[in-house]
């Protein structure tokens, strides 16, 4: 699966100017990690969630910098999940999360890239507006999962 992920988001190299600096490949799981001058992005594959999930970064001092936790209302989020940038611009509720309906792997790869460059460009390309816009909404289900 990692090689099928390298392959598929080679256009971020070509296209956004990213560069792979970490790839974690282990049985369960794959973590790609890609950045360019402002944008960070982590791709990862988990066999027990079937799920692929990338997550775009506001890149700190050009490092890509975890939310660490308890999530506070007055710190802003440093990560935000593309689904959520996705549901957010398409006016979408962010209940269910779990948007992508697959038959396959290269289909599920395929509506990835498809929701990056049409709902997340301006994030690739280093216009963080939208984290702002989105900060609560993610806070809102990192609390509930923190508080579970």
């Amino acid at each position: 699966m990692a090689k099928k992920l390298k392959d598929s988001f080679e256009f971020l190299i070509k296209e956004y100017g990213f560069h792979l600096f970490s790839n974690i490949i282990e049985k369960e799981y794959c973590i790609l990690k890609m950045k360019n001058d402002t944008t960070g992005i982590s791709i990862n594959y988990e066999i027990r969630e079937d799920d692929i999930i990338v997550y775009l970064y506001r890149l700190i001092d050009g490092n890509i910098i975890e939310d660490t936790g308890p999530v506070s209302s007055e710190i802003p989020l440093n990560c935000i999940d593309l689904r959520y940038i996705v549901k957010f611009k398409k006016s979408e509720s962010i209940d269910g999360i779990d948007m992508y309906k697959y038959s396959s792997y290269d289909d599920l790869i395929e509506s990835i890239i498809n929701d990056m460059k049409k709902y997340a460009e301006d994030v690739l390309n280093g216009s963080f507006d939208v984290f702002i816009k989105v900060d609560a909404m993610a806070k809102k289900r990192r609390l509930e999962w923190q508080n579970s």
